[in-house]
């Protein structure tokens, strides 16, 4: 129309280009529509049925574009056969693919539209002339096609976007044509003319408008935008809908309240007919992979990331009455779904911290109980009143003696309560104190008693429960040593195996049968701290040492967080 008008006759070159392009668009107009009704064929043979009806969709089309291109037709008879092409075409699709109880209406009243408006043009295009008001009727039921068309495809994942952008450039011209009606105005015109400096003063005002409607054009867009997502679309405000939900999932703490909060929220703000999370994998041939959508019949599946891996996915239903799910609603999707994936993160992690706390509670109770044992029981009054009879005895023959063990029953006394609130010490620090503490009995046993400490250098910053050695030694010198007459050997080591810090006391006494009394409540308490610092990554093993005696061995894993 745009080339008649220009002044092109209607058998010039361009002319027929411009109509062959017209014809072969229109001929292969019915392949998109089958393409968009495809997924909504229930049946098998249904589906098979659709996909031979493309096939030959396809072959009619290159068969008209054919006659189009070599000008086998006349313009009457290319009219009459594309449009009987496509209703024939369109109305079988229709008759295979479309079923009310399976199609949304979004889809289904469009669809509907076209085939009615194609077969009455054919109708009325007849193998005669029609004139007057059949032909007008025609050429407003194609313009009613064309608009259902649009209607129809205005439904896929960009449209919003695509109107949005669209509505800019409208928007843009508009106001470019604006500027330009009002800088060759005549009036303006005058305005210029009757200052000093015409051109000066007309690129002042051209620079000031330019500068108003780039500043109107922004702000007037911002509202259209919301004004065609809230009529067309019907699409809320998901920013503010995305802050509710993230506030009301603060508050919960149950991983069924968390799921129905979150599908309620898609439901109400999309007007879904059905949202459900579901574990990862259900009606998906395929694993889903973090940022993929998945389309199935109707249904849209969003994936869902928890602790760094998909397992879960929001699986929603737009519904017959609603439109299809454009951008904006599959970004608010994914973003609910992330709010989901974060609060159950954040759930798993708030659980393992109560379930630290409670390990820490148990450990800083077992510690406190440990330390006092150690003033009680494991440094018992035997100990403590032997030691003072020492002390009394040196007091007379050796005062400069007696001092010192003095300042070593206190230090040992000191490092307990110093670490009453430390559940952890370092290597260096433990044997200082088993030094302190051995000293004190290498004053009782006198000669004795002979002892050997050897740390690796590389073991002594290493970090081991405070007094896990202590309950130990004390063993070692009480069942093993004591009662074996003559003088004994002590032997405490620490080295590091194969990731492992090796904590080991020996010695050369009675050994495990020659014991009067086992010493279990050392060795459980040793145990259980264990245990309850590093589950099963720690070992204790007591046994009989070659050539008598008894061997402990403690292994503890070197430099790793406890209570994981």
């Amino acid at each position: 129309m745009l080339l008649l008008s220009a002044g092109f006759p209607p058998d010039a070159r361009q002319v027929f280009i411009a109509r062959a392009l017209e014809y072969s668009g229109a001929a292969a107009f019915p392949i998109a529509i089958l393409a968009v009704w495809m997924p909504f064929a229930a049946l098998p043979w249904q589906k098979a049925a659709a996909r031979a009806l493309q096939v030959c969709a396809g072959i009619s089309a290159a068969t008209i574009i054919g006659f189009v291109w070599w000008r086998s037709l006349t313009q009457g008879e290319m009219t009459r056969l594309t449009t009987w092409n496509a209703g024939i075409v369109l109305a079988l699709g229709a008759v295979l693919t479309l079923r009310r109880r399976f199609t949304p209406l979004a889809v289904y009243v469009p669809s509907l539209a076209i085939v009615a408006a194609l077969s009455g043009t054919a109708l009325i295009m007849m193998p005669r002339e029609s004139g007057g008001l059949l032909a007008g009727l025609a050429a407003h039921l194609i313009v009613l096609m064309v608009l259902c068309t649009f209607l129809l495809f205005a439904r896929f994942r960009l449209a919003d976007r695509f109107i949005r952008y669209a509505l800019r450039i409208l928007l843009a011209a508009l106001w470019a044509g604006f500027l330009a009606a009002v800088t060759t105005a005549p009036t303006t015109w005058e305005v210029v003319h009757r200052a000093a400096s015409p051109s000066a003063v007309h690129a002042f005002m051209l620079v000031l408008s330019v500068n108003a409607l780039l500043f109107s054009i922004a702000f007037v867009d911002e509202r259209v935008g919301r004004t065609v997502n809230r009529w067309l679309f019907r699409a809320p405000d998901y920013r503010r809908e995305t802050r509710a939900l993230a506030a009301r999932l603060r508050d919960l703490d149950d991983e069924t309240k968390i799921a129905a909060t979150v599908e309620e929220a898609a439901c109400r703000s999309l007007e879904l007919s059905k949202a459900r999370l579901t574990l990862a994998g259900r009606g998906s041939p395929l694993p889903l992979l973090e940022g993929e959508i998945v389309e199935r019949a109707g249904e849209v599946l969003i994936p869902v990331a928890t602790g760094g891996r998909i397992t879960h996915q929001l699986l929603v239903a737009p519904g017959s009455t609603r439109p299809g799910l454009v951008s904006s609603d599959v970004d608010y999707l994914r973003a609910i779904a992330a709010l989901y994936g974060n609060r159950m993160d954040a759930l798993a992690h708030e659980r393992d911290a109560i379930e630290r706390q409670s390990r820490e509670a148990v450990l800083l109770q077992q510690v406190t109980e440990a330390e006092l044992r150690a003033l009680r029981a494991q440094i018992n009054p035997h100990f403590l009143f032997n030691s003072l009879n020492t002390v009394a005895d040196l007091i007379v023959r050796d005062p400069v003696r007696a001092e010192t063990m003095t300042l070593r029953l206190a230090s040992v006394f000191r490092h307990v309560l110093a670490h009453s609130s430390r559940p952890l010490t370092t290597v260096r620090e433990e044997i200082d104190f088993l030094r302190a503490y051995l000293n004190i009995e290498e004053a009782r046993f006198g000669d004795r008693l002979r002892v050997e400490i050897s740390v690796a250098f590389e073991a002594a910053g290493d970090e081991v429960p405070s007094l896990i050695l202590q309950p130990l030694v004390e063993n070692a010198l009480k069942h093993g040593l004591g009662p074996k007459p003559g003088r004994g050997h002590l032997s405490i080591s620490v080295t590091q195996e194969s990731g492992l810090l090796q904590l080991r006391v020996e010695d050369d006494g009675v050994g495990i049968g020659g014991r009067r009394d086992l010493p279990g409540v050392g060795l459980a308490n040793v145990r259980e701290r264990l245990t309850t610092l590093y589950q099963e990554r720690a070992s204790v093993v007591m046994e009989e040492r070659e050539g008598g005696g008894c061997r402990v061995t403690v292994l503890i894993p070197r430099n790793q967080a406890v209570m994981e």
